[in-house]
């Protein structure tokens, strides 16, 4: 059996004094601040049960999305509010959309609201999947100009929640035909009123096209990312998902405020559905990713609430190359993952 050398004690004084005469000072000096650096890269690592607990709401203390445009007024943006715990939670949300953003987060973030401050909730009932709230004439007194932000802002506040299909808006007890910017109000308003509403340049029929619902990144008030939806019609033919996959891959159109982090050479190689849960193949440029531990959560999530859209999915799994990765700071495709259950929580 190989013996193991012991040295006595004594000697380790001797060697260190050795040690530090062999070593130019240059040399100590250019030693320790490698280390003071490795040890720096690793405190940005964020372990995945911290990010959890950021999901985590006390209780008593409700989650709800409100749909605010942004300062250009060119998107509008689902935030996450926290509010305290109601059973109307769907007149909460729509409340709270009136009352706007607070001034710390228009001015932090940019957000704003269109609707009159003296807009009130006169009713809001939820039957057979159809939505009516009924509002107060000073609704009325919006600007034409922000229409389509308006609407879709109480449409989509509204669809966030199971039961609304439909949303039908009243005004005084009555339907209104046609409304201040022109637009004209038949029946009730669905998904198919276009969330930030862009139109892909190869269309040419647009009665053979289909909406898909895409996620791209937004920097507001400086470097705060939120994730912005973007309804992209396309001529129709392809698998929907398959479709989904490779326009969110193209990214956003030219021109556009939104950026994605998918590295422009991915490839999507192939997919599968297993129940409610879509197996999606990349090509090793997924990799080529940057940006660190804030690419990798942009990547994951543009990725989750896109495919979420699609109502059979529930969870995604990512592989790329056909294998599971866990990315360079620690974000795993391992296991399935869910929609964030948070979206753009404001603060």
């Amino acid at each position: 059996m190989r013996r193991r050398k012991v040295y006595p004690l004594k000697l380790f004084p001797l060697l260190l004094c050795l040690l530090l005469l062999l070593l130019p000072a240059g040399c100590v000096q250019d030693f320790w601040p490698q280390i003071s650096e490795e040890r720096e890269e690793e405190k940005k690592v964020i372990p995945r049960e911290e990010e959890q607990k950021k999901e985590e709401l006390p209780e008593g203390v409700l989650a709800l999305l409100v749909y605010f445009p942004e300062g250009s007024g060119r998107y509008l943006v689902p935030v996450t509010v926290t509010l305290p715990w109601t059973e109307g939670v769907a007149r909460a949300a729509l409340e709270k959309l009136i009352e706007g953003p607070s001034p710390a987060q228009e001015m932090r973030y940019g957000f704003v609201s269109y609707l009159p401050p003296n807009t009130k909730v006169l009713g809001l009932t939820i039957r057979d999947g159809v939505a009516r709230v009924d509002l107060n004439s000073p609704f009325l007194h919006y600007d034409p100009g922000k229409e389509k932000a308006v609407l879709g802002s109480i449409i989509y506040t509204l669809l966030q929640f199971p039961s609304v299909e439909e949303v039908e808006l009243l005004v005084e007890g009555s339907p209104v035909e046609e409304l201040p910017g022109g637009a004209v109000v038949e029946g009730t308003f669905d998904r198919s009123w276009g969330l930030n509403l862009e139109v892909a340049e190869e269309v040419l029929d647009f009665g053979n096209t289909s909406q898909l619902r895409l996620y791209f990144c937004s920097l507001l008030g400086g470097n705060n990312i939120f994730y912005v939806p973007v309804t992209r019609v396309v001529e129709s033919g392809e698998d929907l998902l398959e479709q989904t996959l490779n326009e969110l891959l193209k990214g956003p159109r030219p021109g556009s405020d939104l950026f994605s982090e998918f590295p422009e050479e991915t490839r999507l190689l192939n997919f599968t559905v297993q129940e409610n849960i879509v197996v999606v193949n990349f090509s090793k440029e997924l990799l080529n990713y940057r940006g660190g531990l804030a690419g990798e959560e942009n990547i994951k999530n543009q990725l989750l609430l896109t495919l979420t859209e699609i109502p059979t999915v529930e969870k995604v799994q990512v592989l790329v190359e056909g294998e599971k990765v866990t990315l360079g700071y620690g974000t795993s495709f391992h296991d399935p993952l869910p929609r964030p259950r948070m979206l753009n929580l404001l603060q």
